[in-house]
């Protein structure tokens, strides 16, 4: 799980793109994802991002970390829909009759059905195309190009003056520093699931086994999260963090001939879309 939140350093067509239109592509994406809602676009919009994986080429680790993440993510929508769809009629069989102590006249029975599973399905691609666009973004842009592209954003020129407009530099770094420490504590999970094991911690058994064991795992880890964020901000602090509002930086970001292709490439992708959900192909009628 911790190679999803990684940079994978290559010398591809994607890394060699401005961070900025990444995050204009991933905005475009993102809103396509909301306001389009029939089922053959929501898939459309989210087989678009694959063939910038394929132009990506990601290690194995990366791979198998996306196909988890998506998987669950599909599977979770198709068995809440099924289980609690408001539209269906006729559910394909009953898990918990209404007749059942207790929990049958509180729920009036449960029951699947298969046209909530069908809808449940294509709802998760819009979480997934989301999710597939941001992992491409992190694989592709270093922390310290988004940090740069988030606090400078675009210029503008006033009265001979240039102003910047982007987030706050604090913000950024600290957007910077939650992506960075996700594989970090994921990884300190592993080191200290395996230094309990050896220790003798039994993990096997029940539900109260497992939340038992958990409380001898969570500890370590926030003091380790904790202790690793304090060095973070003493480092900061000897590197003069927030000493002066106007930062320089050692690689300004300029738009080359393949970003402004990209770009246009972008524009008309989320245009043609809210046109065609403006058209009568928005919103989340149910199939």
């Amino acid at each position: 799980m911790k190679w999803i939140f990684r940079y994978e350093q290559k010398d591809s067509l994607l890394h060699r793109l401005d961070p900025r239109i990444k995050l204009l592509w991933l905005f475009g994406v993102s809103v396509l994802s909301v306001v389009l809602g029939t089922p053959g676009l929501l898939v459309a919009v989210f087989l678009s991002t694959l063939p910038f994986w394929f132009i990506l080429r990601p290690s194995g680790s990366r791979v198998k970390a996306m196909l988890l993440v998506l998987g669950s993510i599909s599977v979770s929508f198709i068995l809440s829909q099924a289980l609690f769809y408001y539209w269906a009629k006729d559910p394909l069989f009953t898990l918990v009759p209404p007749s059942f102590p207790l929990l049958g006249p509180l729920t009036g029975g449960v029951y699947f059905y298969t046209d909530g599973a069908v809808y449940g399905l294509y709802q998760s691609f819009r979480f997934m195309t989301g999710i597939s666009a941001a992992m491409l973004v992190l694989a592709t842009s270093h922390p310290s190009e988004l940090i740069t592209a988030l606090v400078r954003f675009f210029e503008i020129r006033v009265g001979g003056k240039s102003y910047r407009i982007g987030l706050p530099y604090e913000i950024a770094f600290m957007l910077s520093s939650a992506i960075s420490f996700a594989p970090t504590m994921l990884e300190e999970c592993g080191v200290i699931l395996n230094a309990m094991q050896a220790r003798g911690l039994e993990l096997k058994g029940g539900t109260r086994t497992k939340v038992k064991a958990m409380r001898y795992i969570l500890v370590p880890l926030v003091v380790n999260i904790l202790r690793a964020g304090r060095k973070l901000a003493v480092a900061a602090d000897a590197r003069g963090f927030r000493a002066n509002r106007n930062r320089t930086y050692v690689n300004e970001l300029k738009l080359k001939r393949n970003d402004y292709i990209f770009l246009a490439y972008t524009f008309f992708f989320t245009a043609g879309g809210i046109y065609l959900s403006y058209t009568g192909f928005g919103g989340t009628v149910p199939i």
